[in-house]
C-alpha cells in the first residue's frame, strides 16, 4: 500500500502575526514588567528609608567618605552653618550633625553622603564666583538631605541590580535589555530629586540673604559648556539650562528678588 502523507492546511508551530509586531509586543510587555518592578521597588526603598534612623545613616555615611580623599574644611563649614540656622525647629535635618569636606578634584561637583557629609570638589569652587552661587550649591545638597535622596537611590540601585538579576539572570540579552530600561526609569527619578533640591536650595538661600539673587549663576556658567540638551536624556541632572528656567520660574510664582551677589572671600577664593 503507497503511504500519501496528508497536506496540512496551517502549521500551528508557526505565527501568523508578523515577527515585528511580535518584538513590539515582548519589548512592550517588558518595559511595563521593568516600570511595575521599578514602582514596587521604589514604594519598599522609600519604606525602608523611612524607618532607617539617622544613627544608622550616620555609620553608613562614615563607610562612605572612606571612598573620597577629602579633608574638613573650617571655611566651607562657615558658609554651610548660617543655612542651618535657617531652617524650622522642627526640620528633620536637625537631627543631623553637618560636616563639611573639601577635596582636591577638579570634577565640579559636590556630593551629600549618608549621615550628613557633604563634600565638596576643588574643581567647584575654581566656578564659584561669589558668596551666594556658593551658598545655593550648599543649599541643593541639604535638599537632598531633606529628601534623603542618597539613601532612596542607594535602595532603588540595590534593589534594581537584584530584581534584575533574579527575573532575567546574569550576564544574557535579556537582562542587559531590561537593565537599560531601568535605567531609564532611574534617570527620570534622579533629575526629578535633583530638581526638588534646586527647589529646596533656591527657598533656602533667600531666607539666608533675603534675596534670591545668585541662585542661576553657577548654572548658566555650566550651561555655556553644556552643549545641545540631547546627551543629557540619560543624564542624572537635569541640562544647566532647563534648571535655570526652572529656577526662574519659582522666583517668579514665589515673587522672590534679585539682589547683588556678595564676592567670594579669600579663604575660598583659592582652593585650600
Amino acid at each position: 500500500m503507497k503511504f500519501t502523507p496528508i497536506q496540512l492546511e496551517d502549521n500551528i508551530n508557526v505565527s501568523k502575526s508578523h515577527p515585528l509586531s511580535e518584538l513590539l509586543w515582548l519589548v512592550g510587555g517588558l518595559i511595563l514588567l521593568v516600570g511595575l518592578t521599578f514602582i514596587v521597588l521604589g514604594v519598599t526603598a522609600d519604606w525602608a528609608v523611612s524607618k532607617t534612623p539617622v544613627k544608622i545613616e550616620t555609620w553608613m555615611g562614615k563607610l562612605a567618605l572612606n571612598q573620597f580623599p577629602a579633608t574638613e574644611s573650617a571655611a566651607l563649614q562657615q558658609r554651610l552653618q548660617p543655612l542651618l540656622d535657617q531652617l524650622p525647629l522642627d526640620s528633620p535635618l536637625r537631627q543631623y550633625r553637618f560636616r563639611i569636606f573639601l577635596s582636591e578634584t577638579p570634577e565640579v561637583n559636590a556630593i551629600a553622603l549618608p549621615g550628613g557629609n557633604i563634600v565638596v570638589f576643588s574643581g567647584l569652587l575654581q566656578q564659584v564666583k561669589s558668596e551666594n552661587e556658593l551658598a545655593m550649591v550648599l543649599a541643593h545638597e541639604l535638599g537632598h538631605f531633606a529628601h534623603r535622596d542618597h539613601m532612596r537611590s542607594l535602595g532603588r540601585g540595590l534593589g534594581l541590580a537584584v530584581a534584575t538579576a533574579l527575573l532575567f539572570g546574569e550576564n544574557n540579552a535579556a537582562s542587559e535589555l531590561a537593565s537599560k530600561a531601568l535605567l531609564s526609569f532611574q534617570v527620570r527619578y534622579s533629575q526629578a530629586q535633583e530638581s526638588a533640591a534646586d527647589q529646596f536650595g533656591l527657598d533656602l538661600l533667600t531666607k539666608r540673604y533675603g534675596h534670591a539673587g545668585g541662585a542661576t549663576d553657577f548654572f548658566s556658567r555650566l550651561a555655556k559648556d553644556a552643549g545641545n540638551k540631547l546627551p543629557y536624556i540619560l543624564a542624572s541632572h537635569p541640562h544647566p539650562q532647563d534648571r535655570i528656567e526652572a529656577l526662574q520660574r519659582h522666583i517668579k510664582n514665589q515673587h522672590y528678588h534679585l539682589k547683588k551677589t556678595l564676592p567670594l572671600e579669600e579663604d575660598l577664593a583659592e582652593p585650600q
